[in-house]
Parts: structure tokens; C-alpha cells; sequence
């Protein structure tokens, strides 16, 4: 997939190196639960690359191939649904790169999956997180506490 800037690709290998500094960084995981152990980012790459129940694409510019961020749709925690998510790396936060990307891969990561409605869940005092839902039409559900936090659970339905 292709958007004005960026390159959607199915993650790879290659992507290792990139998605270990995606997942391990402190910032991107403020909102996200929290630092997680190399043994769980290692696991966690390594699911990704396996993911069959899932659909999922690395960001990369298309003028210089770096990597930006993940975008994915998977089975929420009750895997009766499934759920949005998007990591970018921090140095490519404010530039509008998830809500191009998102645009583009929402609807085929849909579409793919065979599904009609997605959810996404953000802590409440995320609010660039909230409002990027938002500009996506994605509606407010419900909220709930986990990690000790307010959640947001936001649906869309395609």
C-alpha cells in the first residue's frame, strides 16, 4: 500500500532491528502499558512475523525507506473482536503520519480480515491518541480501567 509519503509492507525480518527500538522505547510505551522485557518484545516480534489471526503493515517513508512506525488489526483481549493499534517511533510524532497511513490501511486490514467494525483502546489522558480516533470516525464505546489507568474503547464500523 501506498500513501502520499509513506510505504505500508507487510512486516519482515528485515523489520527486526527497527520494531525492537519501536517496542522497547520509553516513550512510545507511555500510553501503550508501560516498559516491557527484552524476552516480551522478542516474543512479540516474533508473533508478529507468524500472525495468521491478524493483519498487520510496517511504515516506511517512500523517500528514504526509513522506518516510522506499526500499524495493526488483531484480536482484542476477549478475541471476540478485533482491535486497532499504531506505534510510531517518537522522532516522527506530530507530522501527520498516522492518520495518512491509517486512511489507507484501515479499510484493507477490514477488508482482508473479512471484518466489519474494529475497535481501539487509549488511555483517556492520551489525547492526540483520542482525537486521532476521532478524525478517523471512530465513536466512543465505553470506558474501563487497566494498567491502573482510565481506557477509552473506541469502535468504528466500515
Amino acid at each position: 500500500m501506498i500513501t502520499q509519503r509513506c510505504r505500508l509492507v507487510r512486516p519482515s525480518l528485515s523489520d527486526k532491528v527497527d520494531l525492537i527500538k519501536l517496542f522497547s522505547n520509553e516513550h512510545t510505551r507511555r500510553f501503550l502499558g508501560g516498559k516491557q522485557s527484552d524476552e516480551a518484545i522478542k516474543a512479540r516480534c516474533s508473533t508478529l512475523f507468524l500472525d495468521t489471526k491478524g493483519y498487520h503493515a510496517s511504515v516506511r517513508s517512500r523517500q528514504t525507506n526509513e522506518f516510522l512506525g506499526l500499524l495493526g488489526v488483531s484480536p482484542y483481549h476477549d478475541a471476540s473482536q478485533f482491535e486497532l493499534s499504531y506505534e510510531f517511533l517518537p522522532e516522527h510524532w506530530g507530522r501527520g503520519y498516522a492518520e495518512e497511513t491509517l486512511r489507507t490501511f484501515l479499510p484493507t486490514a477490514m477488508q482482508k480480515l473479512g471484518i466489519s467494525s474494529v475497535l481501539a483502546e487509549t488511555q483517556l489522558q492520551n489525547t492526540r491518541s483520542t482525537n486521532l480516533l476521532k478524525k478517523l470516525g471512530m465513536k466512543p464505546l465505553r470506558e474501563l480501567e487497566r494498567f491502573g489507568v482510565r481506557q477509552v474503547i473506541y469502535r468504528f464500523d466500515g
